[in-house]
């Protein structure tokens, strides 16, 4: 599984948070909370919490940030 970066971007400006917004709630810069959220710095257990409580997502919809990662081998049929 691969944590998807783009997707949560779109659900903060979906919610209408700002960079500003969320970096306060994690209580980190500015330019850090970006660097996270663009995958240069880790998003860790502790933050994931704390962001996805921000953007109220519900429990049963955390799987929404993650994504499959199959080998192309693993897609073709015969």
């Amino acid at each position: 599984m691969r944590f998807n970066y783009n997707r949560l971007k779109a659900e903060r400006v979906a919610k209408g948070f700002t960079v500003q917004d969320m970096a306060n709630v994690l209580g980190v810069t500015k330019g850090t909370y970006s660097k996270k959220e663009n995958g240069k710095l880790p998003v860790t257990v502790d933050d994931f919490v704390v962001i996805s409580n921000k953007l109220e997502i519900p429990i049963d919809h955390i799987n929404i940030f993650f994504t499959l990662n199959v080998s192309k081998m693993a897609t073709n049929t015969i």
